[in-house]
């Protein structure tokens, strides 16, 4: 999700006003890259909710928001090499930590 071209849709939609109006005819809110993708994480967090791995309290589509915004946070610079796995590790453990039992 975080690789080169992810990324660079990304830019392009960001900086092109007349792409984002387009885009905006069939898909009204957000990045339509980053929007799917936490639609898909959500649609995991829930299910992961319903087993019992996630807290039947969390707000899963918050969660998933936030961890495609870190996450793309971490990704964003295209020149250099991509995060460590730890750091990404640590991000999501972090996002998820107050949503998850403790063990």
């Amino acid at each position: 999700m975080y690789g080169s071209v992810a990324v660079a849709i990304v830019a392009l939609v960001t900086f092109h006003d007349e792409l984002r109006a387009r885009l905006r005819e069939t898909w009204p809110v957000g990045v339509p890259v980053l929007t799917e993708a936490a639609l898909a994480i959500g649609a995991y967090l829930r299910e992961e909710r319903d087993l019992g791995r996630v807290a039947s309290s969390a707000d899963v589509d918050t969660l998933a928001a936030t961890l495609i915004g870190a996450g793309h946070l971490l990704y964003a610079d295209r020149t250099g090499a991509p995060p460590e796995p730890e750091a990404v590790s640590r991000m999501v453990t972090t996002v998820l930590a107050g949503a998850t039992p403790a063990p």
